[in-house]
């Protein structure tokens, strides 16, 4: 006799598949219609379950382990307003290619739209910001359903991860009853069937060489951007090895994670914000990784256009950023500028580097001196708290203005990992990102976050999972202050765009701390905050906020001085 397939030998199937395909993480937000996911995973001997109220959160927590393990992290939700929290999350994960398994529960489809409680249209929900959609059959009860239910997991998994990786969406309807009677006991099915990709090796091939290394002799002045990626060692020895052989012009955002060698440049604001700037327009341009932060230079570029432009990523999409893109090259950069520096036989002029460094060189200096004789502002806080910051720890940074600061005042030299939530560059996760982050190590984990977007995102703390290495910085100048530094709103009358853009609060961090259980500290001044980051980043057993209180029309002043310097 035939056994009768239920919902837990269905959700069982799935946690087990997802074990076997290493999915070591969930995060989950109760409910009802999920139940049978929450009780499967939870039973799930090797995956952790960590339980996040808040779904909003709960998606950007598991961004943040994404981010740092390079693994997919998966997401289980209850149906109805339930999924579209995941949204914000699953933009940003797309456009950081990060890879969450998002699994939301759903009520069966002839329930939709009839006023039944919790349903909305789930399918195809991110259709736009995911790798791919996936419906799981609401009866399984036929064997052939069962493997199609089995092969729909699989593949949605493998489509996360390659050939380059993103979130996916599996909308799974589930009928009552949702909960297990009291010590019900169902014979397990047989195991299921694991679908396992296997990635291929992608190659240029010679002609496709022959008509690169043309286009390299054919200029003089080159130059490699490198956007937002994780550490790349593999990466990072081909570049330096095409700066010490070809003097190539490598210029690396702060989130490339190439500033620990030292031996790149950095900081583009500080060069292009000098006189005469427009002498380092390249004739090749080069790009690898993700975004980067410096809107100035891709002003540059979009207004002094390379005459070719490679860009070297494993995608199914072109990005022109600079709009000049030539050529588009579906390989790995490692091997990429590994193959480049083999076929290339002669060294090129230094003439172009030094330049460059000439540049480099002045930029800093001026910096320097400026910050040096600067009042206490957010601008000198975020120098003294990049200086301060222990070698080997991990720092995240929240959109607005403290990435803008970090990326001008750089981190050369120093061995910390940097990431930030650039793909849409959002304000609404960047605490549950932390979270997720300090979640994935045991390494000292700093955020340095503006006020609304701590207090946007202050449910990332709600749960029972702060880790102790977690340090939240808190920059309050008590309102939106990068609506008074850019161009367009900064020239609003002061009443309209205090109503309608800063929007000034009187909001603290002190209780958000006490709620959370976080140890506090507090600092208005240079004397004090010099006094208390040795403390404040020493590991304890809870985690810790820092607020940093500043003077919003001091930070407008001095980040003008700068500019116009």
């Amino acid at each position: 006799m035939p056994i009768p397939i239920t919902n837990h030998h269905l959700t069982h199937n799935l946690a087990y598949i997802c074990a076997q395909k290493g999915i070591q993480q969930v995060i989950i937000s109760p409910g009802s219609r999920s139940a049978p996911l929450t009780i499967a995973f939870a039973r799930q001997a090797n995956i952790q379950v960590r339980m996040v109220v808040d779904e909003r959160s709960a998606a950007f927590i598991a961004l943040g382990l994404a981010q740092q393990t390079g693994q997919p992290v998966g997401l289980v939700c209850s149906s109805g307003t339930a999924p579209l929290n995941y949204g914000p999350a699953i933009a940003e994960a797309y456009y950081q290619g990060l890879p969450l398994i998002v699994m939301t529960a759903d009520r069966p489809p002839e329930w939709i739209d009839q006023r039944d409680n919790q349903t909305s249209h789930q399918p195809h929900l991110f259709q736009n910001h995911v790798r791919g959609s996936f419906e799981l059959p609401v009866e399984v009860r036929h064997p052939d359903a069962l493997w199609q239910t089995e092969r729909i997991m699989s593949e949605a998994i493998n489509r996360a991860i390659a050939p380059f990786s993103g979130p996916v969406h599996i909308n799974i309807p589930l009928r009552e009853p949702l909960y297990p009677e009291p010590d019900m006991a169902f014979e397990p099915l047989p195991l299921p069937k694991i679908i396992n990709y296997t990635p291929i090796e992608r190659k240029l091939n010679p002609s496709t060489w022959d008509m690169l290394l043309t286009d390299w002799n054919s200029v003089t002045k080159r130059l490699i951007i490198v956007g937002m990626q994780n550490p790349a060692p593999i990466l990072a020895e081909g570049l330096a090895q095409l700066k010490k052989e070809q003097h190539a012009v490598v210029l690396a955002d702060l989130t490339a994670n190439l500033h620990q060698s030292g031996q790149f440049f950095h900081q583009p604001d500080l060069i292009l914000n000098m006189p005469h700037h427009d002498l380092l327009t390249p004739e090749l341009l080069i790009t690898c990784g993700g975004p980067v932060i410096s809107k100035q230079l891709k002003l540059f570029l979009r207004q002094n256009r390379p005459r070719i432009h490679w860009h070297v990523e494993v995608t199914d999409q072109a990005p022109d950023t600079y709009q000049s893109l030539t050529h588009h090259l579906p390989v790995e950069p490692a091997y990429f500028f590994d193959q480049l520096v083999e076929n290339l036989p002669t060294k090129a002029t230094p003439d172009n580097v030094l330049l460059w460094e000439k540049f480099y060189r002045m930029g800093n200096a001026r910096l320097e001196t400026f910050l040096n004789n600067a009042p206490f502002g957010e601008f000198s806080a975020m120098r003294l708290i990049l200086q301060a910051l222990p070698e080997s720890s991990r720092l995240q940074l929240g959109n607005s203005m403290p990435v803008r600061y970090a990326d001008l005042i750089g981190l050369t030299g120093r061995q910390i990992q940097v990431n930030a939530n650039r793909g849409t560059s959002g304000i609404d996760g960047s605490v549950s990102s932390a979270v997720g982050a300090a979640l994935a190590t045991n390494q000292l984990t700093t955020l340095i976050v503006g006020d609304l977007a701590f207090f946007y995102d202050q449910n990332g703390l709600w749960h029972d999972h702060l880790p102790v290495n977690l340090r939240l910085i808190v920059m309050n100048n008590q309102g939106g202050g990068i609506f008074s530094l850019i161009n367009g709103p900064s020239n609003l009358p002061p009443a309209e765009l205090t109503t309608h853009f800063t929007t000034p609060h009187r909001r603290t961090a002190r209780q958000i701390a006490v709620d959370h259980g976080c140890n506090y500290y507090y600092s208005e001044d240079k004397v004090s905050l010099s006094q208390l980051l040795d403390d404040f980043f020493k590991l304890g057993t809870k985690p810790a906020i820092l607020e940093v209180k500043t003077d919003q029309s001091v930070n407008v002043e001095l980040f003008k001085q700068y500019k116009a310097l």
